[in-house]
């Protein structure tokens, strides 16, 4: 990729005014819909917002950084809290098929969230908002973050196998897509209720 090398001194020019964060993501996304995440580029980003290539500096300081907040919509878009009532494996499904079902809406994005590394809003975000229903239930921080983290590997991995036509393709010609999908989470979430000491 084209990586954005470093944020260009002084401020965004007048006419690059309606630049920020959220516009910038919404134009990657609709790039990488469009051509696939190859093209997601320095050069073509800015060309897709009609601007020059150091104005996106001021706002996203790298290719990376911008990944990662590409991640950043797709999981505000499918993490939410628990229900009044809700059990936590009720609401961890919930959320798994979510999460597949957004991810597999955007191309490419297994690939992006592969490399993303987590940003300062995942850590302290997205990533409280899977730990704190498994606390809440009785399990220990330690044991809450190693569930979450399983579990957020089981989803990124699947979207991953999904979105590659040839593995889905071989998958498919045995079991249905979703209904494997479906099994493993229910053996994920089944195998975590085993090992959480919740109540």
């Amino acid at each position: 990729m084209d990586p954005i090398q470093k944020r260009a001194a002084g401020r965004p020019r007048k006419q690059d005014a309606f630049l920020d964060p959220a516009v910038i993501v919404n134009a990657a996304w609709s790039l990488v819909e469009r051509d696939g995440v190859d093209a997601l580029t320095t050069r073509t980003l800015a060309a897709e917002l009609g601007v020059k290539s150091p104005a996106l500096y001021w706002h996203v300081p790298s290719m990376t950084a911008l990944h990662s907040l590409m991640v950043e919509r797709m999981l505000f878009e499918s993490v939410r809290n628990p229900a009044d009532g809700e059990t936590w494996q009720d609401w961890l499904r919930d959320v798994g098929r979510t999460q597949r079902r957004n991810f597999l809406s955007h191309r490419d994005s297994g690939r992006i969230m592969a490399v993303a590394p987590p940003s300062d809003v995942i850590r302290n975000q997205v990533m409280p908002m899977l730990v704190a229903p498994l606390i809440s239930a009785g399990a220990s921080t330690e044991d809450a973050v190693a569930a979450a983290g399983t579990f957020a590997s089981f989803i990124l991995g699947w979207v991953i196998y999904e979105q590659s036509a040839e593995a889905s393709s071989y998958i498919a010609s045995m079991v249905d897509m979703t209904t494997a999908f479906e099994f493993g989470l229910a053996a994920l979430i089944e195998g975590l209720a085993q090992r959480l000491p919740v109540r």
